[in-house]
C-alpha cells in the first residue's frame, strides 16, 4: 500500500517548476515563494512592538498626574516619612500663603 503511493509519485518526475508530486513549496519550511520576506517583516513588527512597550514602561512612572496639587505631593512625602511633622507644617504654611 505505502510502496504503491511512492511508486506513483516517483514516475511523474518534475513538472511546472515544482518538485516530485508537487511537494516543492512544502520542503522549504515556509521560506518558499516569498515566505522568507514575510518572516522578516513579522520579526521586525514583533521587535518594534517590544521596543514601544519598553518605552511606555520607562516613561509611565516619570510623568506626574495633572490633578495632583503641591499639597498632595507634600502629604505623600509626609506619609512616606521623607519629612517630619515640623517640616510638613512649615511647608504647608508656605504653600497656603
Amino acid at each position: 500500500m505505502f510502496t504503491g503511493s511512492l511508486a506513483s509519485c516517483a514516475g511523474k518526475g518534475y513538472y511546472e517548476g515544482q518538485g516530485p508530486c508537487g511537494w516543492w513549496p512544502m520542503m522549504h519550511y515556509g521560506f518558499g515563494y516569498g515566505g522568507m520576506f514575510m518572516w522578516i517583516i513579522f520579526l521586525i513588527v514583533v521587535g518594534l512592538l517590544i521596543y514601544f512597550m519598553i518605552q511606555v514602561r520607562k516613561t509611565k512612572g516619570q510623568m506626574p498626574t495633572q490633578s495632583e496639587s503641591p499639597l498632595d505631593v507634600l502629604k505623600k512625602r509626609y506619609a512616606k516619612g521623607e519629612i517630619n511633622k515640623e517640616d510638613f507644617d512649615r511647608m504647608k504654611r508656605d504653600l497656603e500663603t
